[in-house]
């Protein structure tokens, strides 16, 4: 797989990552979505790139680089929280969560934050399972906290990662 290029979002990514979003969570005003996570003081995101397969245009071979996932966050005080993280469905299992999830977890340490905290939807195994391949630990559960596609509600878990255990404070 080619290299995954984390690097911090600009006003020209919103568009790609209203996609991912759409594709990932919900396609109902994606971008709106986006905004408003970007709204709270200290937010910010990050975009994963992959190099896509070179393409050859007038004997010229071009590559080109995909967004193939988001992050955004905040640092508030000493702590750090992952608001939304979506990766495109061809890049799922491929790394990309986990370079976008430790790449905040480097640059919000050297920021002063203590510890990350998450939601992860109960009805979503493959998350949690990365984030517990991370290290983070389950504690809490918001009831009711999100609704599926279908309209039924689902519960949130709540996980911590501390930053300070890991070095990286």
């Amino acid at each position: 797989m080619s290299s995954i290029d984390i690097r911090l979002a600009t006003p020209s990514d919103m568009d790609a990552m209203a996609v991912l979003y759409a594709e990932a969570f919900d396609p109902m005003q994606p971008r709106l979505s986006i905004e408003q996570y970007l709204t709270p003081p200290g937010a910010f995101a990050l975009v994963a790139q992959i190099d896509s397969a070179p393409t050859t245009h007038e004997n010229t071979s071009v590559a080109a680089s995909v967004a193939a996932g988001y992050l955004i966050g905040r640092v508030a005080s000493d702590e750090t929280e992952i608001f939304s993280l979506g990766v495109a469905n061809d890049f799922r299992r491929r790394g990309v969560g986990r370079a976008l999830v430790e790449t905040l977890c480097a640059l919000t340490a050297a920021q002063g934050a203590k510890s990350v905290f998450l939601e992860v939807a109960a009805d979503n195994p493959g998350a949690a399972a990365l984030y517990r391949s991370l290290e983070f630990k389950a504690v809490g559960r918001r009831k009711n906290y999100y609704r599926d596609p279908g309209g039924a509600r689902v519960d949130a878990i709540v996980m911590r990662f501390d930053l300070a255990n890991k070095g990286l404070d």
